[in-house]
């Protein structure tokens, strides 16, 4: 784990010496394919659900910036011992971000920061437990910029909750750029 932070922190660096992205203020939307995967006690969690992000970023000059917002992993459930259990999460987050422009319209970028989320087990439409922290999160993505002021990105993002073994989510969506 301590490797994936360096080398992420090391590429967010490495990004901001050659980069030479536009500065200001962006938000966005995403919608995704959110995944939470766990096994604990003999049971097995794999399910999947569609999700849906909202952002705002602020890049400073050469490529750094920050980036803050809200993702709801949706409802991913999945059938176990013949009642259905669903996991309802969602989170804040924070990140850094470094973009390394590849054109005048297309760029890349990844970031680095921690969510703090809340996740609820649902069994069979009852709240049975609920369980909340704040962990790291990391980002790589890539953006096609179609005009000045609109912006078509994807992207992956993973988050480092110690309670699953696995929760990542695949999205799509657009932002805008206020200059």
């Amino acid at each position: 784990m301590k490797i994936l932070l360096v080398a992420t922190t090391t590429a967010l660096c490495m990004t901001a010496g050659i980069a030479s992205a536009d500065s200001g203020f962006t938000v966005g939307a995403s919608a995704g394919y959110s995944k939470i995967k766990d096994s604990e006690g003999g049971l097995s969690f794999d399910a999947n659900d569609i999700g849906w992000k909202a952002f705002g970023t602020y890049m400073f000059t050469n490529g750094i910036g920050i980036e803050g917002g809200y993702v709801d992993f949706g409802k991913p459930d999945a059938s176990i011992f013949g009642s259905n259990l669903a996991i309802d999460a969602g989170g804040w987050n924070l990140y850094a971000v470094g973009s390394l422009p590849l054109s005048e319209r297309f760029d890349l970028f990844a970031k680095a920061g921690a969510i703090r989320w809340d996740a609820d087990s649902i069994v069979d439409g009852v709240n049975v437990g609920s369980d909340s922290g704040t962990v790291l999160a990391l980002g790589l993505g890539g953006r096609w910029n179609i005009s000045d002021s609109l912006g078509f990105r994807s992207e992956f993002d993973w988050y480092d909750v110690s309670e699953a073994d696995s929760v990542w989510m695949v999205s799509v969506g657009l932002e805008f750029r206020f200059r």
